[in-house]
């Protein structure tokens, strides 16, 4: 059944009291992936990964931890300007994987082991990785999309209330008023309905007496 004018425009309304739940868990899901993928990462002890270039990137990955929170807070409250940091930190995990991940593959370096299994070869660890960054970076994107669809629903909404000086209290009288009418028809066709049925039954009866 589609929806009244009115029951649209309060569906809209309620937005400005429900937080985006869906772009938040998103991001945060996309933040456990991050954590999987550095605790794998960091866990080698080959002389490649022990360098100082690991140290920063160490760094990176935490300031990129707190930027996907930070984010997941910002779009669950509708600011929209964090759709595009979350798009930007997705397209980043992308392109970590070329870094650390594509060097110990060629390497033969990812051979850590992980939940007491330990490869000869880097293949499964890469892949593991490769997962972990791709679903990060898919989380992500996921996350600032419904966020970015959310937040400009909720700014036209509240352009139209400010135009068109539209009062909600009134908009909730009216389907009130929508319903009752609905309600009252429903019964009229009710009554409709059993009419026939009724004469019919009075017929019967008199037939048989």
């Amino acid at each position: 059944m589609e929806k009244t004018p009115n029951q649209k425009l309060i569906a809209d309304d309620i937005m400005r009291y429900k937080k985006n739940k869906w772009g938040q868990m998103l991001a945060l899901l996309g933040l456990v992936f991050n954590c999987l993928y550095f605790m794998l990462l960091y866990a080698y002890q080959d002389s490649y990964f022990t360098r100082i270039d690991i140290g920063l990137s160490i760094i990176l990955t935490l300031v990129l931890l707190l930027a996907i929170f930070l984010s997941s807070e910002s779009v669950k409250n509708y600011k929209k300007a964090y759709s595009y940091v979350l798009i930007v930190i997705a397209a980043f995990q992308i392109f970590r994987i070329f870094g650390y991940p594509l060097y110990g593959l060629q390497h033969n370096l990812l051979t850590a082991g992980y939940f007491g299994y330990y490869p000869t070869t880097s293949e499964v660890e890469f892949t593991i990785l490769l997962v972990y960054l791709v679903g990060s970076a898919a989380c992500l994107v996921g996350s600032a999309v419904i966020s970015f669809i959310q937040c400009t629903r909720l700014e036209l909404h509240m352009k139209k209330l400010a135009e068109e000086n539209i009062d909600i209290v009134q908009v909730v009288k009216e389907m009130d008023e929508e319903d009752a009418a609905r309600v009252q028809a429903a019964e009229e066709e009710d009554e409709v309905a059993e009419a026939p049925r009724s004469e019919a039954e009075e017929a019967k009866e008199e037939e048989v007496q």
